[in-house]
């Protein structure tokens, strides 16, 4: 030890030293580096037990923080000590205890509080009745209550929160109220277990429902395995069967079977899987799959070589049952499916490239009662053929060959074969391309070698020459044009029905805020098919988005999408983001014929002294009159990127927004 102060006493029989006024303490390792300072008006140090005794205020600084104390008992030869009315600054976090006991380390808080603003009284803090904390590594809080000034908000049982470093767990909560659900808080409950792993629990109180829980679970793991899945169910009052949804899927690499092996192996899977199609729109409503009318599973392995590509998978898909909205009924299903395809590659070195693609599978496909085993494999033969400095042709020529397995008394096998070729040539510019194309496939009779004639189409399923314009005169602009002849003569038809719709579409982005893209589908039989628009304008947080769509099924009626991003006034603290969608049939502008909004949410930001605050409104077809609140303190903010939540989010979830820990 090693001391300063005004005045000093020694005792040379008790070895206890008395120090007064300005007293600097400190406690040296054997290589002189200083591992704590005490500083006090006195100090009482007794060198036979190494203890140091303070009656009166006095502060503690080592490399963890700086501890204040009414008064304490410091045992400096255990490096353990009890501390009354104790408070510790630890990076941007205060801690307060009636008595604080230490040891080398850690802390014990008894009748404690934790705050970390900076503010004398705090804006906020949370009461526990006893806290361990872990410099850089974690703290645990046991029987809180979070207090907003003097008033109390809500009870936790315990808190976690990693220091630096440990394991992070972050839990969030999400009151709010609509319609349909009556008031709910939502509660999100994350745990990092490891680099690669992180789970998350889901607790949900719903007034008018029920009790709902569920949770998510990420791995990855590079160029091994991406794994996702989650999961959520309610029992809601006055039902007999719970309501659920279980979504996600995998990746997986595996590894050689042996040395000698080139190939590569490896599995995948997706599943988005719901009780009913109306489960996403009741819970979870920024989903972009909470109206999807399907739930759909796939689970496929791969064995993939520098020449073959083969895959075995399984596939099925349900769709909202048009006789009631509440079921699903099958609308595909093939299980197991498997598909070979090759590279292109040459047959005793002749001078044209060979390809094989093919599928065998059992499926059943809707309005069909049973399975029905079929397959099909084309071999094509293909050559490309520069002409000049910019024009190049390439001819090719296949034979494909499908097959129907009976799997029903009154069915036979039937072989059906098709042959054709295809010619393209391009013509190649520094500000684009012109393909012109023409194409020709003819249809053989079931079980025999020759064309089917005798089917409505004469065995004629295409013969159609096509054109795609392609201009990119700048690296943010370009026009592309494309449509078909069918020259097809087994039917009658006029010029202007053997002309498929010409498709235009133009994107031009002036500068990196500015985006515009339209797209046209136009029928010269039947005049416009479809018309979409989108402009983009804007940063991060200060953006305006527009879209337009009109489609012949809905001509008069226009769909409009708008999106901003402002804030009211340039130092203003708030920040808000808003969502209108609505259908628009005009009459005589201005006027409507019928004007409605189908969805309309606003989402206000904004950031207080200690905490981060987020208030959601939603009113969507379906019944959603939603309304929630999130407020976040600032001290849960992420200390660095979370390279797997971004990556999983990417991946798995690219819908959800930044930082949003569910959907």
């Amino acid at each position: 030890m090693r001391f300063e102060a005004d005045a000093a006493g020694f005792n040379e029989y008790t070895r206890v030293i008395d120090l007064e006024g300005n007293v600097r303490l400190e406690e040296l390792s054997p290589e002189g580096k200083q591992l704590k300072l005490v500083r006090a008006r006195n100090l009482t140090v007794n060198m036979a037990s190494r203890t140091v005794i303070a009656p009166a205020d006095f502060v503690m600084d080592d490399d963890t923080g700086t501890v204040y104390g009414r008064s304490g008992f410091y045992d400096y030869g255990n490096s353990a000590g009890v501390i009354n009315d104790g408070r510790f600054l630890i990076k941007n976090f205060v801690f307060r205890g009636r008595s604080v006991s230490f040891d080398r380390d850690s802390y014990t808080y008894k009748r404690a509080s934790l705050t970390s603003c900076d503010e004398d009284p705090p804006h906020y803090r949370l009461r526990a009745s006893r806290i361990y904390l872990y410099p850089d590594r974690y703290f645990l809080a046991y029987n809180t209550v979070f207090f907003l000034g003097k008033i109390p908000v809500f009870y936790f049982p315990v808190i976690y929160k990693p220091m630096g470093r440990g394991t992070p767990f972050v839990s969030s909560f999400f009151p709010g109220y609509d319609e349909r659900n009556g008031f709910f808080i939502k509660s999100n409950y994350l745990y990092r277990v490891n680099p690669n792993i992180r789970v998350k629990a889901y607790l949900d109180y719903f007034a008018r429902r029920g009790v709902g829980m569920g949770g998510e679970f990420d791995y990855r793991q590079a160029e091994k395995n991406i794994s996702n899945i989650s999961a959520y169910r309610i029992r809601e009052y006055g039902r007999e069967t719970d309501r659920w949804g279980l979504n996600g899927g995998y990746w997986h690499s595996f590894s050689k079977f042996n040395e000698s092996d080139p190939a590569q192996y490896y599995s995948q899977a997706f599943f988005r899987l719901i009780s009913d199609p109306a489960f996403n729109n009741d819970f979870f409503r920024t989903n972009p799959f909470a109206v999807s009318p399907d739930k759909q599973a796939s689970v496929a392995f791969t064995r993939k070589t520098n020449y073959t590509v083969t895959r075995l998978s399984a596939y099925g898909r349900d769709e909202r049952d048009p006789a009631g909205t509440e079921k699903f009924h099958k609308a595909y299903e093939s299980a197991p499916r498997l598909d070979f395809n090759t590279v292109p590659f040459r047959v005793l070195k002749l001078p044209v490239l060979n390809s094989f693609s093919g599928y065998f599978e059992n499926a059943k496909d809707v309005g069909v009662p049973y399975y029905q085993k079929k397959g099909r494999g084309a071999w094509t033969v293909s050559k490309t053929l520069p002409l000049s400095r910019r024009v190049t042709a390439s001819p090719s020529v296949f034979y494909d060959q499908a097959v129907f397995l009976s799997t029903a008394s009154a069915t036979e096998n039937a072989w059906v074969g098709r042959y054709g070729g295809a010619l393209n040539l391009r013509y190649d510019r520094m500000w684009g391309s012109l393909d012109l194309r023409y194409a020709y496939t003819r249809r053989l009779r079931p079980n025999k070698l020759s064309d089917d004639l005798s089917a409505a189409d004469k065995g004629q399923e295409a013969d159609s020459l096509a054109g795609d314009l392609f201009l990119m005169p700048r690296s943010n602009a370009y026009f592309r044009a494309r449509t078909s002849y069918d020259l097809r003569n087994y039917y009658a038809a006029s010029f202007s029905s053997r002309l498929s719709p010409l498709i235009t579409e133009v994107y031009y982005a002036p500068r990196a805020t500015l985006d515009l893209y339209a797209q046209n589908s136009f029928n010269f039989a039947s005049g416009n098919q479809a018309f979409v628009a989108q402009a983009t304008a804007g940063g991060k947080e200060t953006y305006f988005g527009a879209g337009l769509a009109n489609y012949n099924t809905d001509s008069e009626a226009w769909i409009v999408s708008n999106t901003f991003g402002f804030r009211p006034w340039r130092t203003s603290k708030w920040r808000a983001e808003a969502v209108l969608r609505y259908r628009a049939v005009p009459d005589h502008l201005p006027q409507f014929k019928t004007f409605k909004f189908f969805e309309k949410a606003v989402t206000l930001y904004r950031d207080f002294h200690d905490f981060r605050t987020r208030w959601d409104f939603r009113v969507r077809s379906g019944g959603v009159n939603e309304f929630f609140f999130f407020v976040n303190l600032k001290m849960n903010d992420p200390v660095r990127y979370d390279s797997l939540e971004e990556k999983s989010r990417q991946f798995w979830r690219p819908w959800r927004q930044e930082g949003a820990v569910r959907d």
